[in-house]
């Protein structure tokens, strides 16, 4: 289970320092800011405790819970400008998260409306650290912030946790 954790911190990383690059975008991360307890830690799964690389809090996701039943991970990350526009698209910043897989076997992406504001979903499956995985993203652009949620697993079990990323997904609070 601890493996499955690294090859997802180790993904996760990369594509964050893709979405900050070399300047310094970003003003604050902004929260689920919901006062209930959280909806995965609620069906079983475990917060992760996530530590910064490096002085900055952007190298790590907001959160990330993983499942003990079958390793799935499921994270939060964002990226926020105080006053002003995100200069990203959803787009770029999804295929900036797709960069890091070999043999990427691209099942269904779609344009969404998420709580009112444009979102991207993307399934797919391929291969990280030589392991065969199955994930499903959203990147989701509020007028100051943009979202990316993703549910990553194994592919045989792809299905079976599928519905709690979906719970949690449709919980979160964006601003």
């Amino acid at each position: 289970m601890k493996s499955f954790y690294f090859i997802f911190s180790g993904l996760f990383l990369a594509s964050c320092s893709v979405l900050v690059g070399q300047v310094k975008p970003v003003d604050e991360k902004s929260v689920n800011s919901s006062t209930e307890k959280p909806v995965l830690e609620a069906l079983g799964w475990k917060r992760l405790d996530l530590v910064a690389s490096s002085t900055s809090a952007s190298d790590v996701p907001d959160a990330a819970w993983q499942s003990p039943k079958t390793s799935a991970v499921i994270s939060l990350n964002s990226v926020c400008r105080s006053g002003g526009k995100s200069s990203r698209g959803i787009r770029e910043v999804t295929d900036s998260l797709l960069t890091q897989w070999d043999g990427l076997v691209i099942q269904s992406q779609k344009d969404l409306r998420f709580k009112g504001l444009p979102g991207y979903e993307t399934t797919a499956l391929g291969k990280y650290a030589g392991r065969e995985r199955r994930f499903q993203t959203l990147v989701v652009k509020s007028p100051t912030c943009i979202y990316d949620v993703v549910y990553l697993s194994g592919i045989e079990t792809f299905e079976q946790e599928l519905s709690a990323f979906l719970r949690f997904r449709d919980s979160l609070n964006i601003k």
